[in-house]
């Protein structure tokens, strides 16, 4: 059973617990030397209970700490206090890609893409470092309230993994994502595991379904290996047969087969989000070789104009105009990213309230209400002027004149 989390832990100040897992806890933390605040985790194994979970959780944050790139989580810190090692990171607001999968028929095509094209880009820079993820799955990818994708846990489930299976004989966490490398039990797998494993999130991103979901471990450990997931466009036939062919390439059961690198999977991403957002997700074929350079200084200024109106509408608060400025903006320059991530937010902005509109009066009603305003004139009586004030207000509350005669019949009531 864990201890209470210190409100203090070293230079850091515990201002509330952000989660908890089987292996440690993590924090949102203020940094007293820095004054910034971060999300800090702590691993739970404490010297002496299990040395290699330490040492491997140190080494593997070591390796992140090397890693700097957009779409990789940012470690400011690394070390031990109070017995227990940690990492201080970046603190995230956003939503992971389990949240987003489970609401995957709200996001438009070209803005889940863009995620996956996020995802690869920031696996192929941690590729080329020497870095495999090894625990590629919705949980691990969040994105920010602007629409960045950040990846998580690089080398920490190599370590929750082997720790579960040498200490109790089982597997932590879902399988549903683990490549044929992993699943068969293979010591050694390379970056090839994750171009799999990034393709099965893929797969559920577009589809709302895991490739491969048995009803126990051992029968998703067997489809892995052995069966082909059902056909991405017999799940929904509304994918581009293009971006389809990308996602069931990366799940590819001979590694030979896959993807060279997650740099390939990104190009070919980015070139079908290029596509989707020039065609306003009516295409994912690229566009013809002859219109390929109209797309310079003409377009970029076009795109320029629409994401001025829409900047001004999106702080007008007309957010569907502002959206819709913003499409228009990447129809000519798909590599616009302030569009892009404005039209992230709009889509995840709460729609305004809906104001009632009071229908205009009819002239029985005007004639009504012109007739009690006379019953209020000097000269009239007052309970008849009382009682059609209180009549007025029922048929007629919002009345420019109503408020006016309210204020002077009360000043008249304090004077006597």
């Amino acid at each position: 059973m864990t201890s209470p989390a210190p409100r203090r832990f070293g230079r850091y100040e515990i201002i509330g617990k952000l989660g908890e897992g089987a292996m440690g806890v993590v924090h949102r933390a203020r940094d007293t030397a820095l004054g910034r605040v971060v999300a800090l985790k702590m691993l739970s194994a404490q010297p002496g209970e299990d040395d290699e979970i330490v040492m491997r959780f140190r080494r593997e944050a070591e390796a992140i700490g090397q890693l700097s790139h957009p779409h990789i989580v940012t470690v400011y810190d690394l070390g031990e206090s109070e017995g227990h090692a940690f990492m201080a990171m970046e603190l995230l607001e956003g939503d992971d890609l389990r949240t987003l999968i489970d609401r995957a028929g709200e996001i438009p095509l070209a803005d889940r893409v863009r995620i996956l094209a996020q995802v690869a880009e920031g696996l192929g820079y941690a590729h080329s470092r020497g870095v495999v993820h090894r625990d590629v799955k919705p949980a691990n990818i969040m994105v920010t309230t602007s629409g960045q994708v950040k990846l998580l846990d690089f080398g920490l489930a190599r370590v929750l993994t082997r720790e579960t299976i040498t200490r109790r004989g089982m597997i932590l966490g879902t399988p549903d994502y683990m490549s044929p490398e992993q699943a068969m039990g293979k010591a050694s797998v390379d970056q090839r595991s994750d171009i799999f494993s990034a393709g099965a999130v893929f797969y559920e991103l577009l589809t709302s379904q895991k490739p491969f979901a048995g009803r126990t471990l051992h029968s998703v450990l067997f489809q892995i290996v052995s069966e082909a997931p059902d056909p991405i466009l017999t799940l929904n036939p509304e994918i581009p047969a293009r971006l389809a062919l990308v996602a069931h390439r990366m799940l590819e059961k001979d590694p030979e087969k896959r993807h060279a690198s997650m740099d390939e999977v990104a190009a070919e991403l980015w070139a079908i989000h290029a596509a989707l957002r020039r065609s306003r997700s009516r295409s994912a074929l690229p566009p013809r070789e002859d219109r390929l350079a109209a797309v310079t200084e003409e377009a970029q200024s076009r795109a320029r104009e629409h994401l001025a109106r829409g900047r001004a509408h999106i702080i007008a608060g007309r957010l569907a105009q502002g959206a819709d400025e913003m499409s228009e903006a990447l129809a000519h320059d798909p590599d616009c990213r302030e569009a892009a991530e404005a039209l992230w937010q709009c889509g995840k902005a709460p729609p305004p309230p809906r104001r009632s509109k009071t229908p205009a009066p009819s002239p029985i009603e005007i004639a009504r209400i012109d007739a009690l305003l006379a019953k209020v004139a000097p000269g009239t009586s007052e309970d008849e002027a009382r009682r059609a004030l209180a009549e007025l207000a029922l048929v007629a509350p919002d009345h420019p004149r109503l408020v006016a005669l309210l204020r002077e019949r009360s000043g008249r009531n304090r004077e006597q």
